[in-house]
C-alpha cells in the first residue's frame, strides 16, 4: 500500500525523555569548547523545549557573556564537543530516561498501517536527535526527518522534512496529510506555518494551558490512547 499520510515526530518530551541528557551535553561542550566555569546558572535562565540546538546554544552564550563572533568561529568545536558528551552521558544508565507513555505501540500501529510514512521534525541536530532515539532503539521507525542541522527555524525544518519524506515516498505529500505531533507550542506553531495538522502532547514540561492557547488540532494529556490519536491523525480504523 501507498503511503497517504506523513505523520512527523518531535523528539524530546513526545517520544522520549532523556532525564536532561542533552542539557549536560550543551553545557559541558561550552566548558570543553570555552573552558567556561558556571555555565549551568546561565543555562538555567534558557528554556530548552520546543527550541532549536542554534537558538539554544546562542541564548547560553548571550547569558554567559560570549560574543557571538567567538562562538561563531567555534562552533564546529561546540558542536563536536556537545556529540560526545551526549554520548557519554547515554552510556551512563539512568532510572530517569524513559521511552514516553504510549510511544512503542502508536509507532507499531503506524508502521503496521502501510498508508503511512513517519519521520522526524527536531530542533536536534541530526547526529543529537539519532543518538537519543538510538538509546531506545527507536531509530527504526524513522528514516528521515527535519533537522536543527537543516535549518535553525522550526517552521522551516518541518518545510524541510515535509520535502524529504515526499521524496522517499515519491510523491508530495498534500499539507492536509502531513501531522506534526509534538509537545510545546512551537511544535504547534511550525504545523501550522506549513499548513499542517498539529497534534499536541502534555508529556513535555508545557502547560496544558499554553498547549490550549496554540490551538492544535488535537490535544493528549499522552499518546497512551492509540485509537483515539490515530482518529485525530485523520487515520480511520
Amino acid at each position: 500500500m501507498t503511503a497517504k499520510t506523513l505523520v512527523l515526530f518531535d523528539v524530546d518530551g513526545t517520544l522520549v525523555d532523556t532525564a536532561g541528557a542533552g542539557r549536560r551535553g550543551l553545557t559541558a561542550s561550552f566548558r570543553v569548547v570555552f573552558g567556561l566555569d558556571g555555565v549551568e546558572a546561565a543555562a538555567e535562565r534558557v528554556r530548552f523545549g520546543g527550541k532549536s540546538d542554534p537558538t539554544i546554544i546562542a541564548e547560553i552564550a548571550r547569558e554567559a557573556g560570549l560574543p557571538p563572533t567567538l562562538v561563531a568561529e567555534r562552533y564546529a568545536e561546540l558542536q563536536a564537543a556537545y556529540l560526545d558528551a551526549l554520548a557519554a552521558e547515554l552510556a551512563c544508565p539512568d532510572t530517569a530516561r524513559r521511552v514516553l507513555p504510549g510511544v512503542p505501540a502508536l509507532l507499531e500501529g503506524l508502521v503496521a498501517r502501510g498508508d503511512v510514512l513517519l519521520g522526524l521534525v527536531t530542533g536536534n541536530i541530526e547526529a543529537g536527535a539519532r543518538a537519543k532515539l538510538s538509546a531506545f532503539g527507536l531509530n527504526r521507525y524513522f528514516p528521515d526527518g527535519g533537522f536543527s542541522s537543516d535549518h535553525p527555524d522550526r517552521g522551516e525544518i518541518a518545510r524541510i522534512a515535509h520535502e524529504r519524506l515526499s521524496r522517499r515516498a515519491g510523491f508530495r505529500f498534500p499539507p492536509e496529510d502531513v501531522v506534526v505531533v509534538g509537545d510545546t507550542e512551537l511544535d504547534v506553531a511550525c504545523a501550522h506555518a506549513n499548513g499542517f495538522r498539529a497534534i499536541a502532547v502534555e508529556s513535555g514540561w508545557i502547560p496544558r494551558v499554553v498547549l490550549e492557547a496554540a490551538r492544535p488540532h488535537a490535544l493528549f494529556a499522552d499518546l497512551t490512547d492509540r485509537e483515539a490519536v490515530m482518529s485525530a491523525m485523520g487515520l480511520a480504523g
